[in-house]
């Protein structure tokens, strides 16, 4: 059994006699033992994060199809079906998940062309070709807007869901996803009840990614990754390391992000 208490909290771990049935019993102490330290460990750690959180604001269920649904754009944020989709306090971290994505340049897909942020990021950066995937007809033509500043790229918009658009294409050298869910099922599943949304497209980033390419993603992690999180990733890639962006500066009103930073991931085919 494992036990931690202190002023703020109390852990108590307590397996079933056949939990964790290694060859000697001083290996399943020492395993228990790592593991509630580590639960500890977690939770203080949000415990000192979460004085610095903004406010926040509930989230809107999605009631329509999201693909004509009406995309409203303003200068600070992208709104559909009520849900904020993208905001433009995320520039920094678009900005290091596109270095991550596109700094060796090459073919890159991108899943969610959202306000066209790193998109952008990746023209300046300097890549062969450029293709995006896009859901929703109104920001597939927004796409086409963004494509007349940069005349002589490479540059295409697929439009569709990627579970349908995805199984035509080839390989690429790099794929940045960073799309939303388009009903509250995907929400549950993906965003709620997984260890980051883009989880259930790691596979697909895998199979689309030639041999040392790159994959990186919206991780919805502060400052670490989940040991959960890293399991995952080394089921489909090779490595993967991790930095952290900080000074990110979500509004109060908020719903998807609260803190001032997150982990960027660059993972390898």
């Amino acid at each position: 059994m494992f036990r931690h208490h202190s002023a703020k909290l109390t852990v108590t771990v307590e397996p079933a006699d056949n939990f964790i049935r290694t060859p000697s019993e001083a290996q399943r102490i020492w395993w228990l033992y790592r593991a509630g330290e580590d639960l500890v460990d977690d939770l203080m750690h949000l415990d000192l994060l979460s004085a610095g959180l903004v406010t926040g604001s509930d989230r809107p269920e999605i009631a329509g199809r999201w693909q004509d649904s009406d995309a409203h754009y303003s200068a600070d944020e992208l709104i559909i079906e009520g849900q904020q989709v993208m905001q433009d306090w995320e520039a920094p971290l678009m900005r290091a998940m596109a270095v991550q994505v596109a700094a060796d340049g090459g073919d890159i897909l991108e899943i969610g062309f959202g306000m066209g942020i790193s998109a952008t990021y990746m023209q300046d950066i300097g890549i062969r070709s450029y293709t995006v995937l896009e859901a929703n007809e109104d920001v597939a033509q927004r796409f086409k807007g963004w494509q007349r500043n940069f005349p002589d790229a490479k540059t295409s918009v697929i439009l569709g869901r990627w579970q349908e658009t995805l199984p035509t294409l080839g390989l690429y050298d790099g794929i940045f996803f960073d799309t939303y869910p388009a009903n509250e099922g995907e929400y549950m599943d993906y965003v709620v009840s997984d260890v980051t949304f883009a989880a259930h497209f790691f596979p697909h980033a895998a199979a689309h990614l030639r041999p040392g390419g790159v994959f990186s993603y919206y991780s919805n992690e502060i400052d670490s990754l989940s040991r959960r999180h890293q399991r995952r990733l080394l089921e489909h890639f090779s490595s993967f390391s991790v930095e952290v962006v900080r000074g990110l500066m979500p509004p109060e009103d908020c719903n998807y992000w609260w803190s001032n930073s997150m982990a960027v991931v660059r993972a390898i085919k």
